[in-house]
């Protein structure tokens, strides 16, 4: 008898399992079946916008249905974060999340509702941006050794703008300031446009943020620009060393990109997800356009993402913690 009911848990066993796979190749085989929506967590004309829209055109067309971009600023990409975490878990909602929204808000926010890492599946990364350290040019200063030397000598006098907090170009200036000793204060906005605006007007002095955005006003020496964050050198601005070259050992950050579903997304759809978004990056018109657009095209599996939100978020803990960038309750 008791072999027999091992025999009948089996087969039972099996059907259901059998069930699941058919069931999964039942949703792959129709999916997508009515329109997508990309939730970028920041505002129309981001950087995180227009990496959003590059991804949502060609994807489009690889799947055949619209993917339509649903711009949730907030919060440095929390409130649209929060509400991708929330969704069904069917394929018709995904992220275009950041370094921000899944490595250094839980550690810059006080209370989160989400975790990068449980509430959400991977599915690829898509690109990373260094940021640049510019500086409005009324201040007299054409290094970063000079800029550190005259915010020592004028304590609480400077103020840096970020496009919100718990974003990259946040935590590359509250890292500078900690590690220099510097006191100045951080000004977040709602979205890079507005903060370059002030800063274009001499409203802050000194701001890190992606380079694509700062290039005209660079070249119409509306702004100085004193370092990249990058490893090495970039094409665009040859001139402009690398914060290493600048005399800042171990000071190298790199925006980056990945796309995201909510947790518990079935395989099936993560790798049609992934193999189309895998093969837009692939494609040498869109690396063209990233490029263009001051983007470094990556690719990789949705085990590659996951690693790089763990470790990314290991890294910046400490930064938080040491920068003192964590808000109050």
């Amino acid at each position: 008898m008791r072999a027999n009911s091992w025999s009948r848990l089996f087969a039972a066993a099996v059907a259901v399992s059998a069930i699941c796979v058919s069931a999964e190749h039942a949703i792959t085989q129709t999916y997508p079946a009515r329109p997508i929506t990309l939730v970028v967590p920041f505002p129309a004309g981001s950087t995180t916008d227009l990496v959003g829209r590059i991804l949502s055109d060609k994807l489009g067309d690889a799947i055949g249905q619209r993917v339509v971009i649903d711009n949730r600023g907030g919060a440095g990409g929390v409130v649209g974060s929060e509400a991708v975490a929330r969704a069904e878990p069917d394929g018709y909602t995904l992220l275009m999340g950041t370094i921000g929204t899944h490595s250094i808000n839980p550690y810059v926010y006080p209370k989160i509702s989400y975790d990068p890492i449980a509430d959400f599946t991977p599915i690829i990364q898509f690109g990373t941006a260094p940021n640049v350290l510019v500086v409005h040019p009324s201040l007299p200063v054409k290094t970063v050794k000079e800029l550190i030397e005259y915010a020592k000598a004028r304590p609480g006098q400077l103020n840096y703008a970020s496009s919100g907090n718990g974003t990259s170009n946040h935590l590359s200036g509250a890292m500078f300031a900690a590690r220099e000793g510097i006191k100045a204060s951080h000004l977040p906005y709602r979205g890079g446009a507005q903060a370059i605006t002030d800063l274009l007007r001499g409203e802050v002095q000194f701001m890190f943020y992606h380079y694509l955005p700062l290039l005209p006003h660079i070249a119409e020496g509306k702004l100085r620009a004193l370092a990249i964050t990058s490893a090495t050198r970039i094409s665009a601005l040859p001139d402009v060393p690398t914060m290493k070259e600048a005399g800042l050992n171990d000071f190298e950050v790199s925006a980056w990109f990945g796309v995201y579903a909510p947790a518990k997304l079935p395989d099936a759809i993560v790798q049609k997800l992934h193999g189309s978004i895998s093969s837009i990056i692939n494609n040498p018109a869109v690396k063209a356009s990233l490029i263009e657009q001051g983007i470094d095209p990556v690719n990789g599996s949705p085990a590659d993402l996951l690693a790089l939100t763990k470790s990314e978020m290991a890294r910046w803990s400490k930064v938080v913690e040491q920068a003192g960038a964590k808000l109050a309750q």
